[in-house]
């Protein structure tokens, strides 16, 4: 008697007030997303691939190359996120990782990945 309404996910975000993110921008997202899980991930890393991945999101991050599409600066742009900010965030919790892990290191602790409080760094708006 009762069948529940079947809603497209353009229709929901429309009577949610919000629209849907395009396909290009939902692959920029995933691009940003990848850098900052790359990022916050391999920082203690110690194998040379992994170590390269973050030293590789470490780069493109800092960068403020606005020429190239794919820059950490558009991308930025393009979804409504202060890069600046973004930045600042991203390289204050390196900071507090890199300080923990040097104090587990000199207390003889044993070399473990403190990224264990990872932020979610993809909803910082301008």
């Amino acid at each position: 008697m009762f069948e529940p309404d079947t809603l497209l996910p353009e229709q929901f975000f429309t009577l949610m007030g919000r629209r849907p993110l395009q396909g290009e921008k939902r692959l920029l997202l995933a691009m940003l997303e990848d850098a900052v899980h790359c990022f916050q991930t391999y920082l203690p890393a110690r194998k040379p691939h992994e170590r390269r991945l973050f030293q590789e999101a470490e780069e493109w991050i800092d960068s403020a190359d606005a020429h190239w599409y794919f820059s950490f600066e558009n991308i930025c742009d393009i979804l409504g996120i202060h890069p600046g900010r973004l930045r600042t965030a991203l390289k204050q919790w390196k900071e507090k990782q890199t300080l923990l892990l040097l104090h587990q290191v000199q207390n003889g602790g044993p070399l473990v990945n403190v990224v264990a409080e990872r932020k979610d760094f993809s909803r910082v708006q301008a």
